[in-house]
């Protein structure tokens, strides 16, 4: 066969590459795998043509989702949840960015010259987070009453990542729940006194790629080949961080030698309701979600 003739095929198989819209949230390793998986041509390897969508939150995704507007998404399993249980047809395909203690990318700071040392100590204290309903505030709530605080005497306040270094530094708040990469770029004025994710579990995935339930219906074997490019992506990346940090730099503008030395997101390479399942006990508790939740429910296995 010449080589004009083995073009052919090659220009229809192309051709053929059906394409898959996937929301990603800006900024955040954790929900970032699909980028990846496009950016190291593991995806274009399996036929497929993914393009990413760039969302600033999880919940925009579920809406985008919700409506059509992307094919899959990147999302964490409490907005999975309150969506399913208000009559959104979502479903978790993969699992994707994990929480590890023993890698924890977050965590509870304070200024390291700070006297603080227990947890009683931060009663009648101010604690700055992300998001005042989320995982991460009952995550502390549970961190603080398991370490002989009580939570209903630490007032929270809710303030963007960026700007807790220097309220710490000025005394606004007494600590601070603080994500990389500004654990690493701050790490000569901050001190790290709790991993408050891993109350709720050891490991378990803060982010799951969701389908609509009338495309993945439409759509099967597409999303088998999607899932396992994306294990086969995970994979990749948690044996391969020094090449992927370059990818990481390029999607998120942070400086090389910062990405080099933090914390990187370990992804799965399963989809484990026991693994979710804490998350969703938790979020019940504390009011999170309508009503307790089982795992199985919110996900399908799409691979044998």
């Amino acid at each position: 066969m010449t080589a004009g003739t083995a073009a052919i095929p090659l220009r229809a198989s192309a051709q053929a590459r059906p394409t898959i819209r996937v929301g990603v949230e800006s900024g955040a390793e954790t929900f970032s795998e699909p980028l990846y998986g496009v950016e190291s041509g593991i995806f274009t390897r399996a036929g497929l043509d993914v393009q990413p969508g760039i969302f600033p939150a999880a919940g925009a995704i579920a809406a985008a989702l919700a409506g059509g507007a992307l094919d899959l998404g990147s999302v964490d399993v409490i907005v999975l949840a309150n969506a399913v249980n208000r009559g959104v047809p979502l479903i978790a395909i993969a699992g994707s960015g994990l929480f590890r203690a023993k890698e924890p990318t977050s965590g509870l700071c304070i200024p390291i010259k700070s006297s603080l040392r227990s947890a009683k100590s931060l009663e009648g204290q101010t604690i700055a987070v992300g998001t005042l309903v989320s995982l991460t505030s009952i995550s502390l709530r549970m961190w603080l009453a398991r370490n002989g605080a009580n939570p209903a005497q630490v007032q929270f306040v809710e303030m963007r990542f960026s700007e807790m270094p220097a309220a710490l530094q000025r005394g606004t708040v007494t600590a601070a729940y603080i994500t990389e990469p500004l654990l690493t770029q701050h790490a000569d004025e901050l001190k790290l006194i709790a991993i408050p994710y891993s109350e709720i579990a050891k490991t378990f995935p803060i982010s799951v790629i969701a389908a609509g339930r009338s495309w993945l219906a439409q759509n099967s074997d597409t999303a088998r080949r999607f899932v396992a490019a994306t294990y086969e992506t995970g994979r990749w990346l948690n044996g391969n961080r020094q090449q992927s940090a370059v990818m990481l730099a390029k999607y998120t503008k942070l400086d090389l030698d910062i990405i080099r030395r933090m914390h990187r997101t370990s992804f799965a390479t399963s989809l484990d309701p026991s693994m979710m399942q804490p998350i969703l006990d938790a979020a019940a508790t504390y009011k999170l979600i309508d009503r307790p939740t089982n795992a199985a429910d919110l996900m399908i296995q799409v691979m044998n």
